[in-house]
């Protein structure tokens, strides 16, 4: 047992050496092997329960993936002072998807065991790659969302090995794992099992091609490409504001005129675009949405872009509308007074000169337990506002129900203007693209863990998203890292964490539409299919045997 138990340590250990600042993805290729081997030699094993152990051995090793790879979760907090409660509450925040997302992950494997116990090798392994990217594909729907640890997004600092994501997103990465491990796992038990060299020479040739062959494609391609497009040149400011304490002991004068004073030190009458960071302004107040032309921070700031008659000013802020209504409009509505709700917004906005109008878009993408309550009809009993607790509000915020490109009457461009957590996540940013985006924006508040592997996974998933679509990303953020990432995933310029600044560059705004940018996750609705045709013939099979049993 103690054998079975190293081997499920080692799988969770190659998984969390390979990802993103940790270490080095190729480890990805041969990660799932003794997790597999497990699998295999319990299943033929005369013990009882060896369903149970299978399953808690790779719940194992998927909490040892997850307890490493996003470690810093454990420090979000305020890094000096915090309190027991703010320490309780990041606890809460760390083991939470830690607990919870490998137990998913070992649901799935479980699922395979059950697949390739009953209905033969090849099933399994048709049914394993498959369910696994549906896993995948729910996880980036449904309430619990966390696809930090999807399986594509393994190769986000090796992005030179992945060019070819322009055609299937990271569920092309995915699959590229699995189909990896399957052939040389069958190489392994090969040789184990019945000493057959020759065959196991042919599989680990195969290995090789289906490894480097994409490797090799990807470089030519990556050699090969240049950014197209009109250029534009644009400011992102990078304030370091305590997302904890500073942000509401400053006045929202004092952090504006930060940002301000940031700005101008790279300001030229040349700049054509200006992002700042996720809710960088006001601080302990809200923009109303109601009035937001009369709004004195809204008002300053178009002040200062005055100076400058080419600037497009893209900001994110906190935002609140009021309703009267005797019901309340919404779910996320928050009763105010009588028959008066409010709504709260992580938002970004677009000011420009000569222009009244005030373009916004809502956050429809939103950390849960931190800005989301996830099934609140159900779980808001059971735990009330703890999960609420850890980012400061005891209310959820309210989504956006579509995705706005922010266009503008002094430039061609037109921005998705992507906030935080939505950048890492493939198929909700080529929507912008698909609808007309020819650069991102990246609004993004990198702070709440301190520095950590966090902000750095974080900026290296952003170049999943320039390669994905061949769109430039400016990327502003508070404490960092704030960068420019051009239309290959290179990092070109970049503002150091903790640093504040601002970058002044040129990207280029694309307007050709990749593959992906028009399929988005087509690779994981197949994979929904087959591991659906798979599951219901298993079912049927099963019914048919006990009516035969009858």
């Amino acid at each position: 047992m103690w054998k079975s138990v190293l081997l499920a340590t080692i799988t969770g250990l190659l998984l969390a050496l390979s990802w993103p600042t940790l270490g080095f993805p190729g480890l990805l290729f041969v990660a799932f092997i003794p997790l597999l081997i497990i699998e295999k030699q319990f299943s033929d094993a005369p013990f009882k329960r060896k369903s149970l152990k299978i399953f808690l051995l790779s719940w194992l090793s998927f909490i040892i993936w997850n307890a490493l790879a996003y470690r810093w979760l454990y420090f979000a907090k305020p890094q000096i002072g915090a309190t027991a409660m703010e320490n309780q509450q990041a606890m809460i925040a760390y083991y939470f998807p830690v607990i919870l997302n490998s137990l998913f992950m070992a649901i799935v494997f479980i699922a395979y065991h059950f697949i390739r116990k009953k209905h033969g090798e090849w099933y399994g392994f048709a049914f394993l790659p498959a369910f696994w990217m549906s896993f995948e594909k729910l996880h980036l729907n449904w309430d619990f969302s966390w696809p930090w640890l999807n399986l594509g997004n393994g190769f986000a600092s090796y992005y030179k090995w992945i060019q070819w994501y322009d055609l299937t997103g990271t569920f092309g990465g995915t699959l590229w794992v699995w189909v990896a491990n399957l052939i040389l796992f069958k190489a392994v038990m090969l040789y184990l099992e019945h000493g057959n060299k020759k065959l196991m020479k042919k599989l680990i040739i195969a290995f090789m091609v289906v490894v480097l062959l994409p490797i090799g494609i990807s470089y030519l391609t990556y050699y090969n490409y240049e950014d197209k497009g009109e250029e534009i040149n644009v400011v992102v400011i990078q304030p370091e504001l305590d997302p904890y304490r500073e942000k509401y002991e400053k006045s929202s004068a004092q952090i504006l005129q930060e940002i301000i004073t940031e700005g101008e030190k790279v300001m030229t009458q040349d700049i054509d675009l200006i992002v700042t960071p996720e809710t960088s302004f006001p601080g302990r107040e809200d923009v109303v949405m109601n009035n937001l032309q009369m709004d004195p921070n809204i008002i300053k700031l178009n002040q200062w872009i005055s100076k400058y008659p080419k600037a497009v000013f893209i900001g994110g802020t906190s935002m609140v509308e009021f309703t009267n209504a005797t019901q309340a409009p919404n779910l996320t509505s928050i009763p105010y007074k009588d028959d008066v709700w409010v709504n709260r917004y992580n938002s970004a906005i677009q000011l420009e000169n000569q222009n009244d109008s005030i373009p916004f878009y809502h956050k429809s993408k939103l950390v849960v337990g931190v800005e989301y309550f996830p099934y609140p009809s159900i779980l808001k009993p059971l735990l009330g506002s703890l999960m609420l607790d850890f980012g400061g509000s005891t209310y959820s915020l309210t989504k956006s129900q579509n995705k706005t490109n922010f266009v503008n009457q002094q430039n061609s461009a037109e921005i998705a203007p992507t906030i935080c957590y939505e950048s890492i996540y493939g198929e909700f940013t080529s929507e912008f693209v698909k609808n007309g985006a020819n650069l991102i924006s990246i609004s993004t508040n990198d702070s709440w863990w301190g520095n950590t592997d966090g902000h750095r996974q974080f900026l290296d998933y952003a170049r999943l998203r320039a390669i994905e679509n061949r769109r430039s990303v400016a990327r502003s953020a508070n404490s960092g890292i704030s960068a420019f990432i051009n239309q290959r995933g290179d990092v070109i310029e970049s503002l150091a964490y903790e640093k504040q600044g601002a970058l002044s560059g040129t990207l280029k705004m694309n307007t050709e539409i990749t593959n992906y940018s028009t399929t988005g996750d087509f690779l994981a609705r197949m994979a929904l299919i087959v591991s659906s045709i798979i599951l219901a013939y298993a079912f049927a099979a099963k019914l048919l045997n006990k009516d035969k049993k009858v």
